[in-house]
């Protein structure tokens, strides 16, 4: 418990201090090339992950494509973004609008290439999404947790289908991840964390959607969904062995 506690004052310590400096610099670095940021990002979130002790690895990073492509991950947990971002580069995340809201974190956000939605639907959100292909053509790969929100007992809830929009729209292939042991680092509405802990990314296939046309939606979002929830198993094994 002590350890917990230690380990939970570091780590947002380690966040509040280490954020402002390495987002203003991956901020910077944007504005030149984005790609400059990505070697900031990823130092940012091995960081936090050190801070909180956490034992990590990535599986089948050898399935990540080159070209740009739409990634899909189950969501347990904060430790979610950290462990995608300590291996995978060239990518940005679709976030919820109320992120974009933090003072100096959201103009980071905005900065390097992240894209806002509300969640609702909107013909907002439809427009961010019709520019974020138009990203994703011109060379950025873009990340999506389809569930929406994160859950509380690791069981998938349905997908939304902007991942299988976005794929289709940009025709480039959706990488479907899992991200298995972070609900048991920090569940959600936990403002505690569990040092020590162990966690996985594991990467599938790339599954492609060329040829593919908005009327694939449903069945493309289907198939991706039971993707990752066979590698969610897949990393439960690997934390357990």
């Amino acid at each position: 418990m002590i350890r917990d506690l230690l380990r939970t004052g570091l780590t947002f310590g380690t966040v509040a201090v280490i954020t402002p400096p390495m987002g203003t610099a991956a901020a910077a670095a944007s504005f030149l090339d984005r790609t400059w940021a990505n070697p900031i990002i990823r130092a940012w979130a091995r960081s936090i992950l050190s801070a909180a002790a956490v034992r990590h690895r990535g599986i089948g990073l050898e399935n990540v494509p080159r070209a740009p492509a739409v990634f899909v991950a189950n969501h347990q947990s904060n430790f979610d973004v950290p462990l995608i971002s300590a291996y995978l580069e060239h990518l940005r995340f679709v976030a919820k609008a109320e992120l974009f809201r933090i003072p100096l974190f959201g103009r980071v956000l905005k900065a390097v290439g992240m894209v806002r939605v509300d969640r609702k639907g909107t013909s907002s959100d439809r427009q961010a999404l019709g520019c974020a292909a138009d990203q994703v053509r011109g060379g950025v790969s873009l990340m999506f947790f389809p569930e929406g929100t994160r859950r509380l007992d690791g069981v998938l809830r349905p997908f939304k289908k902007g991942a299988a929009v976005m794929a289709v729209q940009a025709q480039v292939p959706i990488v479907p991840m899992a991200v298995a042991g972070a609900n048991d680092i920090m569940p959600k509405h936990s403002r505690h964390i569990r040092a020590g802990r162990s966690a996985v990314l594991v990467v599938g296939e790339p599954i492609s959607s060329e040829g593919l046309t908005l009327d694939d939606r449903d069945v493309l979002t289907e198939r991706v969904r039971a993707e990752v929830a066979r590698l969610y198993r897949q990393g439960l094994e690997e934390i357990a062995a």
